[in-house]
């Protein structure tokens, strides 16, 4: 069975490379950790230190809810009282609806797609205060912070004017200061403050340049296949005249490679011709193949980014965390 590899040692060294620019992070581990598997990550942040992560939705944060000091979930629905579980509030009109006491206030200062408008903060603020909600914290996400251009600096700016007024509204009204974050991974080295707490997702995972994978995908041998002057698979794409050995492995495009038509790059082999649902065929004769150690490289073989690849990977393949 094919077995996904989580490099602890990799993870570490991103987490202190993430923390020398801000020790203070808030774990992105959202969608089964980006695939990497949510239980998995969150016993090894935990043993890094890592006291404040985010999540999608409430089961997941259910499931890890007895490892860390604060949960924020991006899209919550429902109830959730427990004290380690915050809320994101994303809307105004979601705000007058929320029962739940702890918050964190998403503003939206330029990707408009969710968020707090900045004409509504004065009476989100009002509202907080008369429900006695616990503003934990303030945050926003960029839109473009992995291009060359303005709209970073331009939604840096924003938040840093936004932050002053909330500050001033929490001294004025005798309210504890919330943190501010902002700072996702392809932002740490550009900001000039990066404020109170860092948000990495990708850049954990190495899916990133400057950072190192954790995952490694391994497949197994299945049978070895000789032919010559034939093809393989599914509608034979792939054909040799020549007699070679071809292994089939047990992963395809259910398990969460993507699909192709032609083949791809591996490790240190190749797939040949169509993927299957449950498996490929790759050239040579192997006992186990390694698909990818470094999803920056096995991305190339498709026209998609690192991300999409590592939260699909099937919840159903075995993690095994490796020093």
């Amino acid at each position: 069975m094919a077995t996904l590899y989580i490099n602890k040692s990799n993870l570490f060294k991103n987490l202190d490379k993430i923390s020398s620019i801000n020790p203070n992070i808030l774990a992105v581990i959202k969608d089964n950790a980006y695939g990497h598997g949510i239980i998995t990550v969150s016993k090894l942040l935990k043993e890094y230190g890592i006291k404040k992560v985010c999540v999608r939705n409430i089961d997941e944060a259910e499931i890890i809810k007895g490892f860390f000091e604060e949960i924020l979930i991006f899209n919550p629905t429902g109830a959730r009282n427990a004290k380690n579980i915050s809320y994101s509030i994303n809307s105004i009109k979601q705000l007058k609806k929320n029962k739940h006491p702890y918050i964190h206030l998403k503003i939206d200062t330029g990707m408009h797609r969710n968020g707090i408008l900045e004409n509504e903060i004065r009476e989100v603020l009002e509202i907080c205060l008369k429900k006695n909600f616990k503003i934990r914290g303030v945050f926003s996400h960029f839109c473009c912070s992995e291009e060359e251009n303005s709209d970073t600096f331009i939604q840096y700016e924003k938040f840093k004017e936004i932050k002053e007024k909330i500050e001033k509204f929490c001294k004025n009204n005798n309210l504890k200061k919330p943190i501010f974050h902002i700072a996702n991974s392809t932002a740490l080295n550009k900001l000039p403050d990066t404020f109170d707490f860092v948000r990495p997702g990708i850049a954990m995972y190495g899916g990133i340049e400057g950072y190192k994978a954790i995952m490694s995908l391994v497949a197994k041998g299945v049978s070895v296949r000789e032919i010559e002057n034939d093809g393989v698979g599914y509608n034979k794409t792939f054909f040799s005249k020549d007699k070679i050995k071809l292994t089939t492995v047990d992963i395809g495009y259910a398990d969460g490679i993507p699909y192709f038509k032609n083949g791809c790059q591996l490790k240190e082999t190749k797939a040949v011709g169509k993927i299957s649902m449950d498996y490929m065929s790759v050239l040579g004769e192997y006992k186990e193949v390694v698909v990818f150690d470094d999803i920056k490289e096995f991305v190339k073989n498709f026209d998609t980014i690192t991300y999409e690849i590592l939260v699909k990977m099937s919840p159903r393949i075995k993690r095994v965390v490796i020093e």
